[in-house]
């Protein structure tokens, strides 16, 4: 493996790492009155307030790759828009597995569509990551199967996320700060639609006051989201899909970790040992030969 691809490796195990820290800010804007899918809404507005107008002083730039900014805002954002928002309303464990099917989507669409060549380290490395996620979330021998809104929600986030780490893969080394304009757009705009399509039943409407206390972690949420996104977004560029989900489980190793000492969640021997096979799955994947030729770098300049 390349010096390149060993670094957009690393870089994305780190990316999801700090996604696996999400919960925090969500649950300190939920402690302040900001109900349901509306404390995601400020997770997401409040970095649109600093890469809006920046997608706008690029528009030139921008309107010369429409077509990826658009797709990447509809896969991309909207897979964690919907990712958030199952999380109100099924268990934590089943989203977390039906969304970390991507690994499994991401390697159909690199086999199917991108000529990605399904090698014996591959399929150790997906069997690893599966097998640790059932053990970490004690389903046994449970068919994760889409149960209810929730699960659903969670279950077409991770085949829109595989699909948008496609079309990032393939968009030839477009910027990563456009993409995560675009990133953050379309998940405050798919969030946007779903409170006005739900009624209230994703969380009613905060009161102003509870906005004005959660102004600080928007801000801080402001400051971290677009460089997280960056080093989520720079190396799917250059990845394919199925070794991008499989390298973005270190997700639920440091969701499970910070819950525990944070949250005072049980962390035993049986969520060790699932987030040994997980860890045993990333380095498998880091250090297997790239089997798809990354895009070259763009025309475009920026």
């Amino acid at each position: 493996m390349s010096n390149r691809m060993y670094q957009a490796s690393l870089t994305l195990m780190i990316g999801g790492a700090f996604w696996g820290l999400l919960w925090i800010p969500l649950r300190a804007i939920a402690g302040f009155g900001v109900e349901g899918a509306w404390s995601t809404l400020v997770i997401y507005g409040a970095p649109a307030f600093l890469l809006v107008p920046l997608s706008i002083y690029r528009w030139r730039i921008i309107s010369a790759q429409l077509g990826t900014f658009l797709a990447v805002g509809l896969f991309c954002g909207v897979s964690f828009s919907l990712y958030g928002i199952a999380i109100l309303l099924t268990e934590v464990n089943r989203v977390i597995l039906l969304f970390y099917l991507t690994p499994l989507w991401g390697t159909l669409i690199g086999v199917f569509f991108l000529a990605e060549r399904l090698t014996v380290r591959r399929v150790l490395a997906l069997g690893l990551g599966l097998v640790g996620l059932l053990v970490v979330l004690d389903l046994g021998i449970k068919i994760p199967w889409p149960r209810n809104v929730g699960d659903w929600m969670a279950f077409i986030a991770g085949i829109t996320w595989a699909m948008g780490s496609a079309v990032l893969f393939r968009s030839g080394g477009v910027k990563a700060i456009d993409q995560a304009s675009s990133f953050v757009i379309g998940g405050s705009t798919c969030t946007v639609i779903l409170l006005l399509l739900a009624g209230g039943t994703l969380g009613s409407v905060p009161e102003p006051q509870a906005l004005v206390r959660s102004i600080p972690t928007g801000i801080i949420m402001a400051l971290i989201i677009p460089p997280v996104l960056m080093m989520t977004i720079w190396p799917v560029t250059l990845l394919p899909p199925g070794r991008a989900g499989i390298l973005l489980m270190t997700e639920v190793i440091f969701g499970l970790g910070s819950a525990w000492w944070l949250a005072n969640e049980v962390l035993g021997m049986r969520e060790m040992i699932g987030a040994a096979l997980i860890l045993c799955a990333t380095v498998l994947e880091v250090t297997t030969s790239n089997q798809v030729k990354a895009p070259p770098e763009p025309a475009v300049k920026g």
